[in-house]
């Protein structure tokens, strides 16, 4: 997937209401403001991901996923982060300042065997990485806690990885 933060898609509808409250142990989509766009007064979503909501946390979602959802909030942060080292140079930011301010911006993740490993380094951690594993059920919590993801409508996403049954 290539990120394309200034187009909608040819099929969109009118702004979508975004005021869905589920409820734990409810499935349902989720995405985040960084894959965000304004369109036609509203906003949709680059990308949405398939879960279970689990809790909150100051309001946001805290949910699980399967792998294969788990493998895509991966691919499409390692495009986050070519896409932004891209626009970085372009506006002329050279080394070592580029690559500080996109490991701070965007976090390289990676995955070692099943558990996802996330470089925290420049964000000043405790930890220098972070080990997302999977839980008893083979489910992962992918940055559940530390991103504000929130639930939206299937339809308000260009791409959705995985899917619930209604």
């Amino acid at each position: 997937m290539e990120m394309t933060l200034d187009r909608p898609p040819a099929e969109t509808g009118v702004p979508l209401d975004l005021d869905i409250d589920l409820q734990p142990g409810e499935s349902g989509y989720f995405a985040g403001e960084w894959l965000e766009y304004p369109y036609d007064g509203g906003r949709r979503f680059e990308s949405a991901y398939a879960g279970t909501l689990l809790r909150r946390w100051e309001g946001w979602a805290v949910w699980e996923c399967t792998r294969e959802v788990a493998e895509a909030i991966v691919t499409d942060e390692e495009h986050a982060r070519r896409h932004w080292r891209a626009a970085y140079q372009a506006s002329g930011m050279t080394e070592p300042r580029l690559s500080r301010t996109l490991d701070a911006d965007v976090p390289e993740m990676r995955w070692d065997g099943d558990v996802i490993v996330v470089d925290r380094r420049a964000l000043g951690e405790d930890e220098d990485y972070l080990r997302i594993e999977p839980n008893e059920r083979g489910m992962y919590v992918v940055m559940g806690g530390l991103w504000t993801w929130e639930e939206v409508p299937r339809d308000a996403a260009d791409t959705v990885h995985g899917s619930v049954e209604l």
